[in-house]
């Protein structure tokens, strides 16, 4: 059979679906048998009564609920803060250039020639440069436990030039030393 002739035969045999729906929309109150899907044909009439409904019968139980559905499509970005700053990123690389020259020699000290003494122990020690030389600094090592009241250059004057340095205690054993500066070389 020819692709032609199955098109022919299909406008010109009308369905059972085209048939039934033709008797609904016809408002008839009669039934019609069609043939079944194994060639069966039903009983004329339905074998019960007519009613509105036109045989279907009451409605069934409700059927138990499908199954979830698969998830939506992402939504659009919302609105709202913005989230907090991030990490701060590796330090760069370092920049090319020449080295600059060596910096010029500083001048000489005051002093290019120091050293320390240390005072006798007891409960005062003072200790002087030699003859000449200045205090620069001092300080004291208590020998015993005791509440050191003075630490400081001697003659302790406003305008006087320090030349030793003095400690001394409540109670027991300290021992006094002094910096001292001398310009030119050691003797």
């Amino acid at each position: 059979m020819s692709a032609g002739a199955v098109a022919l035969a299909l406008n010109v045999v009308p369905s059972t679906a085209a048939v039934a729906d033709a008797i609904h929309r016809s408002g008839a109150d009669s039934t019609v048998s069609v043939p079944g899907p194994d060639g069966a044909m039903s009983v004329p009439g339905g074998g019960g009564d007519h009613d509105k409904d036109h045989g279907r019968g009451h409605q069934g139980p409700q059927g138990p609920q499908g199954a979830q559905g698969p998830q939506g499509i992402q939504g659009p970005q919302g609105f709202g803060a913005q989230g907090a700053q991030g990490a701060q990123g590796a330090q760069g690389a370092q920049g090319i250039g020449v080295q600059g020259a060596q910096g010029a020699q500083g001048a000489q000290g005051a002093f290019p020639f120091t050293y320390t003494l240390t005072g006798p122990s007891g409960r005062e020690s003072t200790v002087f440069c030699h003859k000449g030389d200045v205090a620069l600094g001092g300080g004291f090592d208590e020998e015993t436990s005791g509440d050191v009241t003075r630490s400081e250059p001697i003659p302790d004057t406003p305008n006087g030039t320090p030349t030793g340095w003095q400690a001394r205690t409540t109670f027991g054993k300290v021992h006094a030393f002094v910096v001292c500066g001398q310009e030119g070389a050691p003797a």
